[in-house]
């Protein structure tokens, strides 16, 4: 990858941005520090092309809403959809570029609910900015280490998803429980 945005410069920034928003803008700022182009313009590319890459994703999630709502898999995660969007509201869409593994559902999902597109463009512009900066950053500071950043970027990643995923299920269960219990009490007050 850092060869190809080594030959082909801000282009390959952008178009490789566009599928890969944190990998690639350690690259960038590593090829930044290299010389084969700016670091500022280089920032600004990659935030062009991972937010033009986000508004791919939700826009089909809008023309596609009604087949992706009949899908099983956005059956199965309906709870699960609903208690990030009830406790995160539209604060996940800049979180979707730190988690690992959630940015193009986070997308996706967005364009199938409710959301306005400016409020979308908006909180992504925020996130597609902020970490794209900070990872640029970091290749720009330690590129004779940007393996060893790319290795803890993902594992960071990894971790704040299985955090979530954790956080989910034991919020699930603490909600199952407290109607369970709140189901027995009203069933002692009633036979009382």
């Amino acid at each position: 990858m850092q060869a190809f945005l080594m030959k082909y410069g801000l282009i390959a920034v952008f178009v490789a941005t566009m599928a890969e928003a944190d990998v690639v803008p350690v690259l960038t700022g590593v090829v930044a520090h290299l010389g084969y182009f700016g670091f500022v313009p280089s920032i600004g590319i990659a935030s062009l092309g991972a937010f033009i890459g986000d508004c791919f994703w939700f826009v089909l999630g809008r023309t596609r809403s009604k087949w992706i709502r009949n899908s099983r898999i956005y059956a199965h995660a309906g709870k699960v959809r609903e208690n990030l969007n009830r406790q995160f509201g539209v604060w996940q869409i800049p979180a979707s570029h730190i988690i690992y593994g959630t940015r193009i559902a986070t997308m996706i999902v967005s364009g199938v609910g409710e959301l306005s597109f400016a409020k979308f463009a908006m909180m992504d512009i925020l996130g597609c900015v902020a970490f794209t900066s900070i990872f640029a950053t970091l290749g720009f500071l330690f590129s004779s280490s940007a393996s060893l950043i790319i290795g803890h970027v993902k594992r960071v990643e990894l971790f704040l998803l299985l955090a979530t995923i954790l956080f989910t299920l034991v919020f699930q269960l603490v909600r199952v429980l407290a109607q369970r219990h709140n189901a027995g009490s009203e069933k002692d007050f009633k036979r009382a």
